[in-house]
């Protein structure tokens, strides 16, 4: 599928509400052997469903993540899923200029608006199956996930920098240790997977069902969740 959201499926969803929207990784679902024309994409595009997010602030750069001057910074920097052959690098999403939520060009894609890794809350991360050539994306296998499978997941810290007006200096790298809950398949306008948990979390979202031409996507989506075990 093609990296950018080009091919979008206009899909009006409200769950209590205004909200963001949120566009999902789309892609050629691996439990289906159909799957769809190459080069086509799909994305869900809707309305992020109450207390799923906190609306981040809207800028010029909508992407980028407010600088917290003085303050530490966390952030995930690669993902592995041994049992599955799963390894990416982490990169930071956010929003774009029209409210949608942004799709990694590569790898594994975190919105830093979810919850950081590492703290209690639902840190969301998301992924493409294949690519715009055919080839395979790094979600490619996330279908395969059994409850228990070991996820681990690189996070560098940053620790401001009081000689550079709050810039992060160079951090310090840990690992932390997640374990496969659940595995299911939900229809493409379900969002609530993605909705703030009390306990610590991560949900893995990629592209699963049957391609639609009249909806120029995917009818469902594989949903990852795992819990902190270390």
């Amino acid at each position: 599928m093609r990296r950018r959201a080009i091919l979008v499926a206009a899909v009006a969803l409200t769950i209590g509400g205004a909200a963001p929207r949120i566009a999902v990784a789309a892609s050629a679902p691996p439990d289906n052997p159909t799957g769809s024309p190459t080069g086509n994409a799909g994305a869900l595009v809707g309305s992020a469903p109450p207390g799923s997010v906190t609306s981040p602030p809207r800028a010029d750069d909508a992407s980028a993540r407010p600088p917290q001057i003085g303050v530490a910074s966390r952030v995930p920097t690669a993902i592995r899923l041994r049992r599955l052959a799963i390894a990416a690098d982490v990169t930071e999403l956010g929003m774009d200029d029209s409210g949608a939520w942004q799709l990694p060009d590569a790898g594994v894609g975190w919105y830093w608006f979810t919850a950081t890794p590492g703290t209690p809350g639902n840190a969301v991360m998301v992924g493409h199956f294949d690519t715009w050539w055919g080839g395979q994306g790094p979600l490619a296998r996330l279908h395969e996930a059994r409850p228990g499978d070991r996820i681990d997941l690189d996070l560098v810290t940053h620790a401001p920098d009081p000689d550079a007006d709050g810039a992060a200096a160079d951090g310090h790298v840990e690992t932390i240790g997640y374990a496969v809950a659940t595995s299911k398949l939900v229809d493409r306008t379900d969002v609530s997977s993605m909705e703030a948990t009390d306990d610590e979390r991560l949900t893995l979202v990629t592209c699963a069902g049957w391609w639609s031409f009249t909806l120029n996507d995917y009818t469902m989506r594989r949903v990852v969740t795992a819990t902190r075990t270390s």
